[in-house]
């Protein structure tokens, strides 16, 4: 049996990934913002979707460089992604603040973090405006991962976990891997 739940309930569609958008102002100041709602839309090139909310300096950010990483989480990077998430980077230096250590990109000027799993380069090809937020179109530039947790299809789930957020506070990990046979 089914309940009807509101059709605006968004949580219908989570946990899902959190990643942690670094942007850069056309001066060269970081900031850094999580987001869940980044998805890969194409694959050659690999474009991913990134929703922004257009009032948040990330926002301004990004469309003064046309350019972000996309840093990917695990489980130690929780309480820094909520907390990340509880204040604009127009109040405060996030990286200060929380001892955020850049790593230089290839490609572009943004850079990654240091102590994820991995990052991409990103630089916008598109954006759609889509209620309050901006939908950015980015296509990868560059990939960098963390040797030990990374194979050729994807993450060792069974040495790394990736971070997934629920609501709020609340967040979970990936935990197995389910093979299908052929």
């Amino acid at each position: 049996m089914y309940v009807e739940i509101s059709a605006n309930d968004y949580h219908v569609l989570h946990p899902r990934p959190v990643y942690l958008i670094v942007s850069r102002s056309r001066e060269g100041r970081l900031n850094v913002m999580p987001a869940s709602w980044v998805s890969p839309v194409y694959d050659d090139p690999f474009l991913i979707a990134i929703s922004v909310w257009s009032g948040s300096l990330t926002h301004d950010y990004i469309s003064e460089t046309g350019e972000l990483t996309v840093n990917i989480l695990s489980e130690k990077h929780a309480e820094l992604a909520y907390k990340l998430g509880t204040e604009s980077g127009r109040d405060v230096d996030k990286f200060k603040k929380y001892g955020l250590k850049p790593y230089p990109s290839k490609t572009i000027l943004t850079p990654g973090l240091e102590g994820v799993l991995g990052f991409i380069e990103c630089v916008v090809k598109d954006k759609l405006p889509v209620g309050e937020s901006t939908l950015f179109i980015c296509e990868s530039k560059a990939i960098h991962v963390a040797k030990d947790f990374y194979e050729k299809y994807g993450w060792n789930l069974s040495k790394t976990s990736l971070l997934l957020h629920g609501a709020g506070k609340s967040f979970t990990v990936t935990g197995r891997l389910i093979r299908v046979p052929k």
